[in-house]
C-alpha cells in the first residue's frame, strides 16, 4: 500500500456487504415475479399506462444510473446519474419517458438482458465502495449511499407485479 493510500473502512466493506446481500435479495423476488409472464402479456398497459415490458426496461436504466453515478463517487466527482436532468422538477419524469421512448421494439430478451448488466455494473460499483469511500461519505443520506441501494427500486415494482399478475391470473 502507498503512503498516500488508506486502508479500506471496516464499517463501509460491512454496510457494502449488507447492501449487495439486499440487492440480490430484492433481484431475486423481482426475477421471480416476471418469471414465466407470457410473452403476449408483456405489453399490457396496467401500471400508470405502463406495461411489464417497460417497467423491467425502466428499472435497468435506473440502476444503470445509479451504477455510474457510484463510478463517479468512487473516483471522487461529483454522483451524476447519466441522463437525469438534476434540478427541474419533472426531472425524474423526463428520464423516464426517455426510457420508454427509446425502448421501441426490443426484445424482451434483450431487455432482461439489460436488467443483468445492469446489476452486475452496479454490483461491482458498489464492491468498489469498499475500498474508496470513508465512512463519512458512506453514511445515511450521503448520495453515495442513496445509491448503492438498488433494493428500494426493486421493492418498489415487484408487489404491483405479483398483483398484476394475480389479478390477471398470469
Amino acid at each position: 500500500m502507498s503512503p498516500e493510500a488508506t486502508p479500506p473502512d471496516a464499517q463501509v466493506a460491512q454496510d457494502v456487504a449488507l447492501l449487495l446481500d439486499e440487492n440480490a435479495r430484492a433481484r431475486a423476488a423481482l426475477h421471480a415475479a416476471i418469471e414465466g409472464v407470457p410473452e403476449a402479456r408483456l405489453l399490457d398497459r396496467w401500471f400508470e399506462g405502463w406495461s411489464l415490458r417497460e417497467i423491467i426496461a425502466h428499472v435497468a436504466a435506473w440502476e444503470d444510473g445509479f451504477a455510474a453515478a457510484l463510478e463517479s463517487a468512487v473516483r471522487g466527482e461529483r454522483p451524476v446519474i447519466p441522463g437525469y436532468e438534476n434540478g427541474l422538477d419533472d426531472a425524474t419524469d423526463r428520464f423516464n419517458a426517455r426510457v420508454v421512448a427509446a425502448l421501441g421494439e426490443t426484445p424482451w430478451t434483450e431487455i432482461r438482458m439489460r436488467l443483468q448488466a445492469s446489476a452486475a455494473r452496479h454490483d461491482a460499483a458498489l464492491r468498489s465502495v469498499a475500498a474508496s469511500l470513508t465512512a463519512d461519505r458512506f453514511e445515511a443520506g450521503r448520495s453515495a449511499r442513496r445509491l448503492a441501494s438498488a433494493a428500494r427500486h426493486y421493492e418498489e415494482h415487484t408487489p404491483d407485479i405479483l398483483a398484476w399478475r394475480r389479478r390477471e391470473g398470469i
